[in-house]
């Protein structure tokens, strides 16, 4: 079993309270590129600094397809490394239960959680490119929603939002829906 990109039960809040809040709807062009939210980029800037995160990810978003919904989920550098802890505790709990080489088990639950994954680096304005991989498995066209959910975010195709209505709240999805008739109104 993978283990969750979630923080443990009694785990510190994320970098004094900074954490991916609101929506955003951006456009993708035929390359994939895209912009990150300023509001995100904001709260990665102060998630990532203070010394957890390793020189030079500070611009770096893990993506992976969501496990269940079609969607990207990601994290930052930040979250990456709070669940590298997550792993090896996990790992080190599992071991002392069954009597396993802790080396063991952290390499299978590494082998779960990793090899999927993207790094994705965005530069000083947000500007980065979608893994087309990734935009295929959730459908991501001409239009990409930002969802904030605490310490990962996530990213919709509108259209796939609207289909799968139980991966986000109501509101969320009228948010979205709001957010796609001012850029129609606009032009």
């Amino acid at each position: 079993m993978a283990i969750p990109l979630v923080p443990e039960r009694g785990a510190s809040v994320a970098a004094g309270g900074a954490v991916f809040n609101d929506v955003h709807l951006n456009g993708v062009d035929p390359k994939g590129r895209v912009s990150l939210p300023a509001a995100f980029r904001q709260t990665i800037e102060i998630r990532c600094g203070g010394g957890k995160v390793a020189d030079g990810l500070e611009r770096v978003l893990r993506m992976s397809k969501h496990p269940t919904l079609p969607c990207i989920e990601v994290s930052d550098a930040r979250q990456v490394a709070d669940h590298e802890e997550q792993i090896d505790a996990h790992a080190a709990r599992v071991a002392a239960e069954t009597g396993r080489l802790h080396g063991d088990v952290l390499e299978e639950e590494e082998a779960k959680a990793y090899p999927l994954m993207k790094d994705v680096n965005f530069d000083a304005a947000g500007r980065m490119v979608l893994p087309e991989r990734l935009r295929v498995k959730a459908g991501i066209g001409s239009d990409a929603f930002f969802v904030g959910r605490g310490r990962r975010f996530r990213i919709w195709s509108p259209d796939q939002l609207f289909l799968h209505r139980n991966g986000e709240t109501a509101e969320v999805i009228e948010e979205m829906d709001d957010l796609l008739v001012k850029r129609r109104e606009r032009g």
